[in-house]
């Protein structure tokens, strides 16, 4: 048993290695054995298919499935009144994971890109667990002019955006500089009031 997980752990990895190194399109059965260094009869064995080896590293590698657990378990724990907080911590800790991940960065554009079908699926099962989280927010904003679906949105597009943009140009956007702490804590600060914002609207 030892040695299976070993075996998948490497073949996991083998797979980040290669879309790290040249794009997933380079992700064949042939290039992930050879730098697992394992027999690719074994791929088929523990996976059944590249196809779900390579769900297996995204699903690793991507924020929403990622924190999957972690958010069901904070969304559980907190009550109703809290949702705000919910919705505002999950924002936050998406800019600063997404910030600080490389790899998470290359499956979204990736994804942006439409190239790979594969992507399409994970995108669906981070869109099922959206709901869910925002299907705690419906209430509050019932019979409100704010459309806070729309505002979650946009925050969440603006985070990708904002993030791969200054990958490819500098760490400077808007006049923030991203890689400063004071940078950082102003995205953080912005994402809390228009969360605030939306939810005290909602409430007028």
């Amino acid at each position: 048993m030892k040695d299976k997980e070993l075996t998948k752990r490497k073949l996991i990895e083998a797979v980040g290695v290669i879309i790290k190194d040249k794009g997933m399109k380079a992700v064949r059965i042939s290039k992930v054995a050879r730098e697992a260094e394992v027999d690719r009869k074994l791929i088929y064995r523990y996976f059944g298919n590249l196809n779900n080896l390579t769900e297996a590293y995204i699903s690793e590698n991507d924020y929403w499935m990622l924190f999957a657990d972690q958010l069901k378990k904070l969304s559980e724990n907190l009550e109703q009144a809290d949702n705000r907080i919910m919705i505002t911590r999950i924002l936050q800790e998406m800019f600063k994971f997404f910030l600080e991940e490389d790899e998470m960065q290359n499956l979204i554009l990736m994804e942006l890109s439409g190239s790979v079908p594969m992507m399409r699926s994970i995108h669906n099962v981070r869109e099922n667990l959206g709901q869910k989280i925002l299907e705690r927010t419906d209430g509050h904003f019932e019979n409100s002019k704010i459309n806070f679906r729309a505002v979650a949105a946009l925050l969440v597009g603006g985070i990708y955006y904002t993030v791969l943009h200054t990958r490819s140009n500098g760490f400077n956007f808007a006049g923030i500089d991203l890689k400063t702490k004071t940078g950082v804590g102003a995205i953080l600060e912005t994402i809390a009031n228009i969360v605030d914002w939306a939810f005290l609207a909602a409430a007028q």
